[in-house]
């Protein structure tokens, strides 16, 4: 039975957990910011710093509230979040379901087979700064509290995919009870040095690095144009 991922006995680099942790902490606390600053529909359910810190797992299985009635109003704003739904929140839940199938090594084995079609493709899409993330909400017409709305819960979104591919890419043996459940080919897609999938990983874990201050900015002006 595989461990979770965060609490692998040793060999997870405790310096990058306690980054993940604080990187997660940070998106919680532009949550909060957001929700002062454009309304309540912003706040996390169920969720605060002490949680995070004790459980960053937490993460993979939450639920938000969706966007307030005010946003929904306006059918551009209706189809701007059933895109995101479609694009962004649907596919990471699939990302989750191929990493919680991985439970002995024959679900190992195909979880790696599966990579590159079920996973790869949205970690391309997710890997990047706010900044970045923000050039493609901008791409999807809605009124500016609706687009913030959106890169808000893309960015929820990348941690939760931290939570579950930082700790992985750390493993640096193989074990029974570890998440490669004796998996050599899953091992090697995540942790191979030649492997596209490790590089793809490495790429989207080495893009949340960024500081409040820069995530904010982000947020600021310029936006969309209301809807009519």
């Amino acid at each position: 039975m595989k461990q979770s991922p965060f609490k692998s006995p040793g060999r997870c680099s405790h310096r990058q957990n306690m980054k993940n942790i604080k990187t997660i902490a940070l998106i919680y606390a532009l949550s909060t910011y957001c929700s002062a600053c454009y309304g309540d529909i912003f706040k996390i359910n169920r969720i605060g710093p002490e949680i995070l810190e004790a459980d960053p797992e937490v993460l993979k299985n939450l639920s938000y509230d969706p966007p307030g009635q005010d946003l929904l109003s306006h059918e551009q704003n209706r189809e701007a979040w059933q895109t995101f739904v479609k694009t962004y929140e649907t596919p990471v839940r699939k990302v989750q379901d191929w990493y919680n199938s991985i439970t002995d090594k024959e679900s190992a084995d195909a979880a790696a087979d599966s990579f590159n079609k079920d996973v790869l493709p949205i970690l391309k899409k997710l890997t990047g700064s706010s900044a970045e993330m923000k050039k493609q909400v901008l791409d999807i017409p809605a009124s500016p509290e609706m687009q913030k709305f959106i890169l808000l819960r893309i960015l929820q979104l990348q941690s939760r995919l931290l939570v579950i591919f930082s700790p992985m890419q750390e493993e640096r043996q193989m074990h029974s009870n570890t998440c490669y459940c004796g998996s050599k080919l899953l091992f090697e897609t995540i942790l191979g040095l030649t492997a596209p999938s490790s590089r793809a990983i490495s790429q989207f874990l080495g893009s949340r690095s960024e500081t409040e201050e820069d995530m904010k900015a982000t947020f600021q002006e310029p936006w969309g144009t209301e809807p009519p």
